[in-house]
């Protein structure tokens, strides 16, 4: 008997009480509003599930002020509904576990990377605690990416959390293109 997966079940939940309508005008929203990187195609459920993944990893050691402040800041960028944020603040991800997390996503690619990414650099917006750290680690390795990789996308997230909170948009621009070239790493067949 398979364990049920917290975060699926709510997302689907959720999506499943939107009017047609209404969750037709969120994907185009989403499709029309949201930043990322080329070659990572999100649905609202996808990007449902990463603000929730990104409340598993930062939760591992509490959440903080500056971390639900980066989670806001990820959704409004995300194109994500106001109904929609709401739903994620309200998730208890508590009884999560990395499982449920990786098992939202594909593994061994360019969503993989932007996942791990994105969670990590949320968490690290307090520091990195030990706790976020090796649930982030063991995120990469569920993912299907390389040991080296996943430390390389936590050292990226890191520097980025740093430069987001000093409010260093000339980093923040020149560690997106480092990003960037991580993720086209693993697409040439390296990670």
């Amino acid at each position: 008997m398979s364990v049920p997966n917290p975060i699926a079940e709510s997302t689907e939940r959720f999506l499943a009480g939107l009017a047609p309508a209404r969750r037709e005008q969120a994907e185009r929203d989403l499709l029309r509003d949201s930043v990322r990187p080329e070659g990572v195609d999100m649905t609202l459920a996808d990007e449902l599930n990463l603000a929730k993944a990104v409340k598993c990893v930062a939760g591992a050691d509490g959440l903080s002020v500056e971390e639900l402040a980066g989670l806001k800041y990820l959704m409004i960028l995300s194109g994500l509904p106001v109904v929609a944020q709401k739903h994620v603040e309200a998730f208890d991800a508590s009884t999560t576990r990395v499982e449920d997390v990786s098992a939202l996503f594909p593994s061994a690619g360019r969503k993989a990377c932007y996942v791990l990414s994105g969670v990590t650099t949320v968490a690290a917006l307090d520091g990195l605690s030990s706790e976020e750290r090796d649930f982030a680690v063991e995120l990469g390795a569920n993912l299907g990416l390389s040991a080296t990789l996943v430390e390389l996308l936590i050292a990226e997230a890191r520097a980025m959390a740093m430069a987001m909170k000093a409010g260093n948009q000339e980093l923040v621009a020149e560690l997106a293109r480092t990003r960037e070239a991580l993720y086209d790493f693993v697409l040439d067949g390296h990670g």
